[in-house]
Order: structure tokens, then C-alpha cells, then sequence
């Protein structure tokens, strides 16, 4: 019997729950866990985690030192000029985060206000372009932003909204003060540019669990109670 194929598979460090957790904490879990873990299943390959700060994970695929990217990766038309994606496997806006006692109902209320995002991300770039004359707070991981939320260092963050939903699932301090217009994005899984037979294989693998509810499944598991 010939050995299963073995994929290296890339993490964000700074894990982004519930899309999974951390590698390294006790229970390693999350809506792409269980997702990839049917895929690969259904192809016969075998899954090899590699943990990445985020700022890096794009250019180790780039370069090769990554099979595939499953991490909460936004799809984008820089990024395609560079990388393979599968079909979506997930939609999603940008959202502001705010104190749970905090008001933010439009645009024009983000005027003279500090705003925190994670580097290298596409909340990053929205703001950079959309917010110039704002103060910006940079972090590398999720926890920092909240952390400097909650402290009240900023004024608010902006982020994915599974993710933001993940972390205010447990704490009433914080809420969602507004999804941003005209950010209607997407996940996908990220491939080496040319990737082509890989590519291939995962979207009958994601179509697979999308017609026999397994997709479904896993998505009322994991984003029960979560706005998107």
C-alpha cells in the first residue's frame, strides 16, 4: 500500500479562533481543524502543521516551504496574482469592535479615534485606505488588540468578523459596533502558484462535504450564535 501523501500545512501563530486554535495549547481545534480533517480524509492525505507568524506565512507558501495555507486567508486579487486558492469556503465582513458601553452607528463616528489592527492583514490595508488620518495601533497577534482594547489604549479595532465573534463569545466587555459597508469577503484555501492538480483535488473535496451536510455540520458547530 503506498503511503499517504504528507502536506505541510501553514498556521498563524496567532490563532484565530474559531477558525482554529492554538497549536500548541492543550486542544487543538476549530471550524478549519475539523474541515481540513474531512478533506484530507476524503483524499488520503496526511496533515503536517507548521505555526508561522502571520507577517511571514504568505511569502513561506510563496517560496515553498508550505504546502498549503488553511488560516483565515482572505482572498484577493493582489494575492492571486501569487497564490492558487480553492473555491471559498467561507464569507465574512470587516467589523469594528468597540467597549460594550461605547456608541459607533457610522462611518463619520470613527473620525479622531485610535484604531487597532493586526499586521499584515486585510483589516490593516482597509484602514490604511479607507481611515489615513487615524491613529493606528499594530499588533502581531489577536490577544494584544483585545487586550489593548479592553485597557482602553484604543479606541477600537477592526477585524474579521468569525474571528471577532470567537473572541466576544466570552466577553461582555466588547462588542461589535458596526460591520463596515463594502467588505464582503471570503476564505479560501491558499496554494503554491501553479498548484494546479492540488487545487483541484481540494475543491471536490470541499463539494463532497458541501452536498453531504458535513460542511453544514461543521459550521453549526462552530459559528452557532456568531454574526457575520
Amino acid at each position: 500500500m503506498a503511503p499517504k501523501r504528507v502536506l505541510k500545512v501553514g498556521l498563524d501563530s496567532a490563532a484565530p479562533f474559531p477558525m482554529h486554535s492554538d497549536y500548541n495549547s492543550e486542544k487543538f481545534e476549530g471550524f478549519e481543524v475539523d474541515l481540513l480533517s474531512e478533506i484530507a480524509k476524503h483524499l488520503d492525505f496526511e496533515i503536517h502543521y507548521e505555526v508561522s507568524l502571520w507577517k511571514t506565512i504568505l511569502e513561506k507558501l510563496f517560496k515553498g516551504e508550505l504546502d498549503l495555507i488553511c488560516s483565515a486567508v482572505t482572498v484577493t486579487s493582489s494575492r492571486k496574482h501569487i497564490l492558487e486558492f480553492t473555491e471559498p469556503y467561507l464569507h465574512f465582513r470587516l467589523c469594528a469592535v468597540v467597549p460594550a458601553e461605547g456608541a459607533l452607528d457610522e462611518l463619520k463616528d470613527f473620525k479622531n479615534k485610535t484604531i487597532g489592527v493586526r499586521t499584515a492583514t486585510e483589516a490593516e490595508r482597509h484602514v490604511h485606505t479607507k481611515f489615513p488620518d487615524n491613529n493606528m495601533f499594530h499588533a502581531d497577534t489577536n490577544k494584544e488588540l483585545y487586550r489593548k482594547l479592553q485597557a482602553g489604549k484604543i479606541d477600537m479595532l477592526v477585524d474579521d468578523s468569525p474571528i471577532a465573534g470567537g473572541f466576544l463569545q466570552n466577553n461582555s466587555k466588547l462588542k461589535i459596533g458596526m460591520f463596515l459597508p463594502n467588505t464582503d469577503s471570503h476564505y479560501a484555501i491558499a496554494m503554491k502558484k501553479g498548484d494546479l492538480e492540488l487545487r483541484k483535488q481540494f475543491n471536490t473535496g470541499l463539494k463532497m462535504l458541501k452536498e453531504n451536510g458535513i460542511y453544514d455540520a461543521i459550521y453549526a458547530k462552530w459559528f452557532s450564535g456568531i454574526q457575520f
